[in-house]
């Protein structure tokens, strides 16, 4: 669950700022990515961990899409994963996060996401965990996409990092996150991330996006949307509107200008999942941009 407040500007540390304004919406990087791709009419599956008192109104919106539960479980006397979110009105973002039982390493392998995808995400959560996912994964030879998100910052060390890249055929971040993995590779650039990876995605907010693979660099537009009201959930309905792409057959541009329509019909409304575009509303903003 997202509790996501805009405040005039982020505080400092040791002060206090007033809330302009506040809400709890359904949220979580799996349920956003999964419940936005099915709406492109990708077949989809979550996989994760949460509480006993996990809302079930959000189970039936999953249901609802058409995504795969098999593998969405409840942990008996646990909390759901819950994020605090605090936005500036520059988009600028800083967020406190409870990832709930998601924070175990020791829990049981959902198999059954592995076994009938052909592209397995890893999101946030522990890497000692996502490390036997990925080997799961490698042994029924699905494509890994990496994506440890905010997490990359707290939870990952280089060795963890550098261990799920190598494993990973796409790997995706923001600006920020891709500094990160940069430090904890040593490399100077974001090319030499490909040293590890195929496919680095690189999203860059109003800037548009970037794709690197050892075919060169893509520059990414940016796709206007009619109105920003919120960025929260923006880098997941990029992933969603790419696999879009992907699960179709289309190039890496042409997924990447897939994944930033998808993003522009997001953040015209407050929350993570109050937005989604069907296939044909992000594919007809995107022709804008591309052919199709």
């Amino acid at each position: 669950m997202d509790h996501i407040f805009t405040l005039r500007r982020l505080p400092k540390p040791n002060s206090s700022i007033e809330i302009v304004k506040r809400r709890r919406s359904f949220g979580g990087t799996a349920g956003n990515l999964t419940r936005a791709a099915a709406r492109l009419d990708v077949k989809t599956a979550i996989a994760s961990f949460v509480g006993d008192d996990f809302p079930a109104d959000y189970r039936d919106a999953l249901r609802k899409e058409g995504v795969d539960l098999t593998d969405l479980r409840s942990i008996r006397g646990a909390l759901t994963p819950t994020a605090w979110i605090f936005s500036d009105p520059s988009g600028n973002q800083m967020a406190v996060i409870d990832q709930g039982p998601m924070k175990a390493a020791r829990l049981p392998i959902l198999r059954h996401a592995v076994e009938t995808s052909e592209l397995v995400h890893i999101g946030t959560g522990r890497p000692t965990y996502y490390t036997r996912i990925a080997s799961l994964a490698a042994e029924l030879d699905r494509t890994i996409s990496f994506d440890p998100a905010q997490e990359i910052h707290y939870v990952y060390s280089p060795r963890l990092f550098r261990t799920l890249l190598e494993r990973s055929t796409y790997f995706f971040g923001n600006a920020a996150e891709i500094a990160q993995a940069k430090r904890f590779l040593r490399v100077a650039s974001t090319e030499g991330l490909l040293r590890f990876t195929a496919v680095v995605v690189a999203t860059l907010g109003p800037r548009g996006s970037a794709i690197y693979s050892r075919d060169g660099k893509i520059r990414i537009p940016r796709v206007p949307p009619k109105r920003v009201v919120d960025v929260t959930g923006a880098g997941d309905a990029y992933r969603a509107g790419f696999y879009a792409g992907l699960s179709r057959g289309l190039d890496l541009r042409r997924c990447g200008i897939l994944g930033s329509s998808v993003a522009s019909f997001v953040v015209e409304a407050p929350g993570t999942q109050t937005h989604l575009p069907t296939w044909a509303q992000a594919l007809s903003r995107a022709r804008k941009f591309a052919s199709f």
